[in-house]
């Protein structure tokens, strides 16, 4: 197969020819391969011309990743990069490098201490994805599932996302709408601004009863060796164990868990 010179990324990914005998399969995998080479994601008519197909047999086949999270597409500028789907495919299938399994001790650690269930997140353009989750041993235990996805404004977690993550991202979300969950859900931008502000200061974030009534959680940031957002670690729980006046220890636990987990990954405070 022949090199594509029509981007600076062509060298490192093959041309498929456009006779439409290649596998479907082995077309995604290249969309993919192409994503995961740039951070700045990549648009249809540029990826077209690095895989030397056509826009349109380039745009069917984003489409359908995207649909299962595979990708995600930027609405503003409508470049693609790989999705929360990837992550976590990636994640079942490491056996030499795995955040979980070097994060887990520090997680076990942190559960067995507060008794909550203990959530790791990442994040896409506009939400929030679970990627882990650990069972609480308190009475009354809150269950989320892998891949569960949640909008930044009504978690404590996507404020940590707004607070840390790419600067663009807080203006977009900003732009709204955005959606009320419960009555305390924060739907007002002036709000939501001076609640990402605090979250800056003091570096941990909480939402209580915002996604569900009865239901508090406090969040911190994780970071990876670059300094970029990674994720985020949170405790969920019941409003009764997890007061709208969070508990300081139960806070400082919190913290100290995700800098130990962000220095395991490289991140220099």
């Amino acid at each position: 197969m022949k090199r594509s010179s029509s981007t600076a990324d062509a060298d490192a990914t093959d041309t498929l020819p456009d006779d439409g005998a290649t596998p479907t399969a082995i077309v995604s995998l290249k969309i993919i391969e192409a994503l995961v080479s740039t951070s700045s994601g990549m648009g249809v008519t540029q990826l077209g011309q690095l895989l030397g197909m056509p826009k349109a047999r380039m745009h069917r086949h984003l489409t359908v990743l995207r649909e299962h999270g595979y990708v995600t597409q930027d609405p503003r500028t409508s470049t693609y990069q790989v999705g929360w789907q990837l992550y976590l495919l990636g994640q079942a299938c490491s056996r030499h490098f795995d955040i979980m399994s070097l994060a887990k001790p520090m997680l076990e650690r942190l559960r067995d201490k507060i008794g909550q269930t203990v959530v790791v997140s990442s994040f896409t353009g506009s939400e929030v994805v679970v990627i882990d989750v650990l069972r609480g041993t308190s009475p009354v235990e809150i269950s989320l599932r892998q891949g569960t996805r949640f909008a930044l404004n009504s978690v404590a977690q996507g404020k940590i996302v707004l607070a840390y993550g790419p600067s663009a991202l807080l203006e977009e979300t900003l732009e709204g709408p955005l959606k009320g969950l419960t009555q305390r859900t924060i739907t007002d931008p002036d709000r939501l601004r001076s609640e990402v502000d605090l979250v800056k200061r003091r570096g941990w974030a909480d939402a209580p009863e915002e996604l569900y009534t009865g239901i508090n959680a406090l969040a911190a940031p994780v970071f990876q060796a670059d300094g970029s957002l990674f994720g985020t670690i949170a405790i969920v729980g019941s409003i009764h164990y997890l007061p709208s006046t969070a508990d300081l220890t139960t806070i400082a636990d919190l913290r100290q868990t995700a800098a130990q987990i962000s220095e395991a990954l490289g991140h220099q405070a």
